[in-house]
């Protein structure tokens, strides 16, 4: 598969995900501003807490769309073909906005 087709599937795969990947950027967060830990620090705990979501993640897309790899196995590209360059783009955008509010923040 040429890389811009698979950078195109990879897009596809992403922006159905996108909403639960925002929801767990937003649940930690949500739980630094509420637990006082304002501004979030970027440390590997950030970064881990949002590795964390990633299982949650794959769990509530299978129930979801449970046939949504179909269409990517037709096109000869397994599961850790679509998720580790989602698990990787999303921590790090992850991390460059902690990285950003805590640039603002101080």
């Amino acid at each position: 598969m040429e890389f811009a087709a698979y950078r195109r599937v990879v897009g596809l795969f992403y922006r159905r995900l996108l909403p639960l990947t925002s929801l767990g950027s937003g649940l930690i967060l949500g739980s630094a501003v509420m637990f006082g830990n304002w501004p979030l620090p970027l440390n590997a705990s950030v970064v881990l807490m949002k590795l964390s979501t990633f299982p949650l993640i794959w769990y509530i897309g299978q129930r979801t769309w449970p046939d949504q790899h179909w269409f990517y196995c037709n096109l000869h590209l397994a599961q850790w073909q679509l998720w580790a360059p989602l698990v990787v783009v999303d921590t790090v955008g992850f991390a460059m906005l902690v990285g950003l509010i805590h640039q603002l923040a101080t």
